[in-house]
C-alpha cells in the first residue's frame, strides 16, 4: 500500500497562489496536471452520482444498490434530462435515433451494461452526460479543468456560499492530477468532449475523469473514491493543495484579479447572477470576520 496523494497545506494565500501557478511544477517531469477545487479539504474524489443521499440512491429508497441498479438509475435519470429538453426545445449534443434507443434504460443496447457493469459508463453517452452535469445534473462524471485558478476559484467561491463556515480547522483544497503519469492505472479514463458541448465547459477549460469499476452483476456498486487507485503503485501523480476556509474570500479577489470569475466561467445571466452571489457571500463573510481581511 502506497500514499495515495500527496498532500501540501499552505499557511498563507500567497503561499497557495504560489503553489497552483502555472510557471511552477509539482513533483517531476514530464508533467501535464488538470485541476479540481473542493471547499472541504476532507471530501474524496466520488462523483455527484455515487455520493450519499445521491438521486439514484433516492429512486431506490437510500439502501446499498446492485451494480445493474446503478447503471438502470443513471440511464433514467439521462433519459429524464433529454425528455426535459425536448420539452423546451433544446438541442442535445450527438442526438439520433440511436441515441435515444441507447439511452433507453429498457430496450435491448442497455443490456450489456447491466450485464457487464465494468464497461459502464459508455461512449455514445459521454458527451451527453458532459452536457447534463455542467447544468447541474448529477452524473458519473467528476469535473476538472486544465487551469489551476479555476480550480481555486470553485474551492473558494463554493466554501464562501456555506452559510455555516467557520474558521476553525476547515480547509479547502484543489487537487492536481497529472495525467502524464497514470498510464500504469487502467480504470482511470480521462474524458475530453469539444467545447461546443456546453459554452460553461468551454469557459472553464473543463474535462472529467471516469473511474471503472470491475464489478459483475448484481454485485454491490462500490463508492470508491478516484484518490483510492493510486494506492496500487509507489510515486502517486495526484497531489492536495490545501488553505484554511478564512482565506477564502482573499482567494477570490486574487482570482478576480486573474479575470477568474463567475462572469467569464459561466455563460450569459447565469455568469452575471453568480458573480453577483459571490459579491454578497465574500461580503457576508467578511462582516462576520472582519480578521479575515
Amino acid at each position: 500500500m502506497f500514499n495515495k496523494f500527496n498532500l501540501i497545506e499552505a499557511n498563507t494565500v500567497d503561499e497557495f497562489w504560489d503553489i497552483l501557478s502555472p510557471q511552477k511544477t509539482l513533483g517531476d517531469k514530464p508533467s501535464q496536471f488538470i485541476y479540481r477545487g473542493q471547499r472541504d479539504a476532507s471530501w474524496h474524489l466520488i462523483p455527484s452520482i455515487l455520493r450519499k443521499n445521491s438521486p439514484s440512491k433516492i429512486i431506490f429508497g437510500q439502501r446499498e444498490m446492485t451494480a445493474d441498479e446503478q447503471i438502470f438509475s443513471e440511464r433514467a435519470i439521462l433519459e429524464q434530462f433529454v425528455t426535459q429538453c425536448d420539452l423546451l426545445g433544446l438541442k442535445i449534443v450527438n442526438d439520433s435515433a440511436e441515441l435515444r434507443e441507447n439511452l433507453d434504460p429498457r430496450t435491448y443496447p442497455a443490456d450489456k451494461y447491466y450485464i457487464n457493469p465494468s464497461e459502464w459508463p459508455n461512449e455514445e453517452l459521454i458527451e451527453l452526460m458532459a452536457l447534463a452535469q455542467h447544468h447541474g445534473v448529477p452524473t458519473h462524471l467528476l469535473d476538472w479543468s486544465k487551469r489551476s485558478y479555476v480550480a481555486a476559484y470553485f474551492a473558494a467561491s463554493t466554501a464562501l456560499a456555506k452559510r455555516d463556515i467557520e474558521e476553525n480547522n476547515t480547509k479547502i483544497a484543489v487537487w492536481a492530477l497529472n495525467v502524464e503519469k497514470i498510464h500504469s492505472y487502467k480504470n482511470i479514463n480521462i474524458i475530453k468532449v469539444p467545447g461546443s458541448t456546453s459554452s460553461n465547459l468551454a469557459a472553464q477549460s473543463g474535462l472529467f475523469t471516469v473511474l471503472k469499476q470491475p464489478i459483475g452483476r448484481g454485485q454491490p456498486f462500490p463508492q470508491k473514491p478516484l484518490e483510492d487507485e493510486f494506492a496500487s503503485f509507489p510515486n502517486t501523480p495526484l497531489w492536495k493543495i490545501t488553505l484554511p476556509v478564512k482565506y477564502a474570500a482573499k482567494v477570490l479577489d486574487l482570482c478576480e484579479l486573474y479575470g477568474v470569475s463567475a462572469s467569464t466561467l459561466f455563460s450569459g445571466f447565469d455568469g452575471a447572477a453568480k458573480a453577483v452571489k459571490d459579491w454578497i457571500n465574500k461580503c457576508r463573510y467578511l462582516n462576520l470576520h472582519p480578521k479575515s481581511e
